[in-house]
C-alpha cells in the first residue's frame, strides 16, 4: 500500500509542495487508509500548534520593556558607583550686563569622578519638547585619550532605563530624551569604573526662538 514521506505530510499540511503529490495524498485519503489518515491527523495538529504558537509571540514593545527592566536589575549602576562632582554649570555663572534678560540657548556643564571628566551639553530640540545631551568622556589620567566605548545611559527616578549610547573612539555620545523629575545620567567605564550624574533643572533649557 502506498504511503508519503514526512516531508510530503509537512507540505500538504502547509498547502504547498507539488499539485500531483497533493492530489495523490488526497485521493489516496478518499480510499480510506486508516494509516494515513492517522498520519494526517498527527501533521494536521502539528500545524494547528505552529499557526497558534505565533498568536502567542509577545509584541516587541513588550520585549523591550522586559529587557530594560532586566538591565535596571543587572545594570552597572545598581552596583557600586560614584556621584560626580560638579565643575562647571552655566546656569551658575552670571550673565553680561545688557544681555541678562535673554533666555539662555543651551547648557553646559562639566562633572568630574574616579578620574573622569564628563562635559555635557544640553539643548532642547525646537519644535519638540526633547532634550538632546551631547557629551565627552575624558580620562584625566591619560592625557588627550578618550575612553572609547564608554556607555551612557540616562535613568528615571526609579532606577529604569530609557535610553543608552556608547561613546565612540573620541569619547562622544549624544542622547535624546524626554525631561521629567529625577533623571539622572551615568558613565560605565572598561565594566569597572560607574559614575552618575543628576539632571536637574532640565525644564530650564531652552530652545532658541
Amino acid at each position: 500500500m502506498e504511503h508519503f514521506s514526512e516531508q510530503a505530510w509537512a507540505d500538504f499540511v502547509r498547502g504547498i509542495g507539488e499539485s500531483a503529490t497533493k492530489v495523490n495524498i488526497e485521493s489516496h485519503l478518499a480510499r480510506g487508509c486508516s494509516d494515513c489518515r492517522a498520519a494526517f491527523d498527527v501533521w494536521s495538529r502539528v500545524q494547528a500548534t505552529l499557526v497558534n504558537e505565533r498568536t502567542c509571540t509577545p509584541p516587541d514593545s513588550a520585549v523591550r520593556m522586559v529587557k530594560q527592566e532586566f538591565a535596571a536589575t543587572h545594570s552597572p549602576e545598581q552596583r557600586s558607583s560614584v556621584l560626580a562632582s560638579l565643575l562647571f554649570d552655566t546656569f551658575a555663572q552670571p550673565l553680561p550686563a545688557g544681555i541678562r534678560s535673554t533666555v539662555a540657548v543651551a547648557r553646559q556643564l562639566i562633572y568630574e569622578a574616579e578620574g573622569l571628566t564628563v562635559d555635557l551639553r544640553l539643548d532642547r530640540q525646537p519644535q519638540s519638547n526633547k532634550i538632546c545631551v551631547v557629551g565627552q568622556v575624558l580620562d584625566k589620567g591619560i592625557p588627550r585619550v578618550s575612553p572609547s566605548g564608554a556607555s551612557i545611559m540616562i535613568w528615571t527616578e526609579k532606577g529604569l532605563p530609557i535610553v543608552q549610547a556608547r561613546a565612540n573612539v573620541s569619547g562622544e555620545f549624544q542622547l535624546e530624551f524626554e525631561p521629567q523629575d529625577g533623571l539622572r545620567l551615568s558613565v560605565n567605564v572598561d565594566g569597572r569604573r560607574t559614575i552618575r550624574i543628576p539632571l536637574a533643572n532640565l525644564k530650564a533649557v531652552s530652545a532658541a526662538e
